[in-house]
């Protein structure tokens, strides 16, 4: 079995006015396809004198449609890092839920399809612990879509709602007054720490504890999953499944970028998707790859066969795990794994 941690670190934030359930939130501070048409431009561009392959967004993968590709993604008996969570979660939910402070948030960055969060709000509900529950996500079709799964009755003591937004909309949400007096949980499951560089995941948690220290709840905590399975051939498997399933999530990313471009950048039969075990980052990196010489826009042309990186998926050790915690200024103070601890929170 994998291995991820549900890890609960310090610190606060809080609370709106008069709620609705299920209140979808707009907390967009930008317009999102200007921001996403820049981001294609910045990332596709090689700066001078560095190194490596052109990027992606990863943001891309996450439109509605990629949504429900990787939604498919996690029933594959393969793809273990949404089975063993879920393991984890209906092994533990119920000490997890212990630990959490009634009258409490919970932010969950990038909400998806609430399969493995429900778990843990049913917990609360089971121990009529008052909470309100935020799904923050990028799509709005689909935190309706999923918001409708936990409409008002389902719980008896936790209310939901949503938050339409980026990872930085919800932090810039967080510190607003009204919002840094109630304890609050920030909830990052599904891995989603992984895909960040492990340099940017310092900076990503640090920003968030920062904003968790400055509140004024004193029970305040980060909820973080973390895979810690470097066995090669399992992790391949998960990525690169035989049924297309995972290629076609990273595929759909290219889609994405023409409709953001307005016009026919990537064509689909010009392309092809490879992702591959990076032994000396400890990561599983997904690549876009030209069949032949292509010319993407002004500045931007690659040669048949130059890769350019979608997104990586960082795995974390005990080590490793540890050296991210000290350097995001957290501190762990329950943690949840599997059997051979591969996978935790």
């Amino acid at each position: 079995m994998p291995h991820k941690t549900f890890n609960i670190g310090p610190n606060a934030l809080n609370s709106n006015p008069p709620y609705k359930d299920n209140r979808i939130i707009d907390i967009q501070n930008h317009d999102g396809a200007e921001y996403l048409l820049q981001e294609i431009k910045d990332t596709l561009k090689i700066p001078a004198g560095s190194q490596g392959p052109r990027r992606i967004p990863s943001m891309l993968l996450w439109d509605q449609e990629g949504l429900k590709r990787f939604e498919d993604i996690t029933y594959l008996d393969e793809y273990y890092l949404t089975q063993t969570e879920i393991s984890i979660l209906e092994q533990s939910s119920d000490e997890i839920a212990r630990k959490i402070k009634p009258g409490s948030k919970l932010i969950e960055l990038g909400s998806g399809n609430l399969r493995k969060i429900k778990i843990l709000l049913q917990a609360l509900d089971n121990l009529g612990k008052s909470v309100d529950y935020y799904a923050l996500d990028l799509s709005l079709p689909e935190l309706q879509r999923t918001l409708a799964l936990v409409s008002p009755g389902t719980y008896t003591h936790v209310r939901c709602h949503g938050l339409l937004g980026t990872y930085d909309d919800g932090r810039a949400w967080l510190q607003r007054p009204e919002n840094m007096h109630r304890d609050c949980y920030i909830v990052s499951l599904g891995s989603t720490i992984g895909s960040f560089a492990r340099p940017d995941a310092v900076a990503f948690l640090a920003e968030f504890a920062d904003v968790l220290h400055r509140s004024s709840g004193s029970n305040s905590r980060m909820i973080i999953g973390l895979d810690g399975c470097k066995d090669e051939a399992k992790v391949s498997r998960a990525y690169n499944d035989a049924s297309g399933k995972n290629a076609g999530f990273i595929a759909n990313a290219m889609k994405h970028a023409n409709s953001v471009l307005g016009y026919t950048a990537f064509q689909h039969e010009h392309w092809y998707v490879q992702g591959e075990w990076n032994t000396v980052s400890g990561s599983h990196d997904q690549f876009v790859i030209p069949r032949r010489d292509v010319h993407l826009f002004d500045g931007v042309s690659l040669k048949a066969g130059e890769k350019i990186l979608v997104v990586q998926s960082y795995k974390y050790n005990a080590e490793e795990k540890t050296t991210l915690w000290r350097k995001a200024n957290l501190t762990e103070v329950g943690q949840w794994s599997n059997d051979d601890d591969s996978y935790s929170k």
